[in-house]
C-alpha cells in the first residue's frame, strides 16, 4: 500500500513539474532554483554520523519545559533523529 501511494505521489509531482515546464517559465526556474538550494545544503560532510557523539544541548519539550540531553543521558540512552524541512 505504502509503495503504491509513493508512486502516486511522485506521479503527480512528475505530472506538476511537467505543466510548469510547459506551460509557466517562472514557475519552472523557481522549481530549477529550489531543486539547486536542496542540492547546496543537502552535502552530509559535517552531519551527525549514526553512533556518534553529540555535543550538549537543550530544547523544550512538547510542553515548552527545556529538556537538556546530558540530563536525558543520566537515565539511559537517548535517540537523537533529526527532521530536515518547513513545518
Amino acid at each position: 500500500m505504502e509503495a503504491a501511494m509513493e508512486h502516486d505521489l511522485r506521479s503527480q509531482i512528475a505530472a506538476l513539474e511537467h505543466s510548469y515546464r510547459a506551460n509557466s517559465p517562472e514557475k519552472a526556474e523557481l522549481l530549477d532554483k529550489a531543486y539547486r538550494d536542496i542540492a547546496a545544503c543537502a552535502s552530509t560532510a559535517g552531519a551527525p554520523k549514526a553512533g556518534g557523539e553529540a555535543l550538549d544541548f537543550a530544547l523544550p519539550n512538547a510542553v515548552g519545559i527545556p529538556v537538556r540531553l546530558s540530563d536525558a543521558l543520566a537515565k539511559g540512552a537517548v535517540v537523537l533523529t533529526f527532521y530536515r524541512g518547513i513545518w
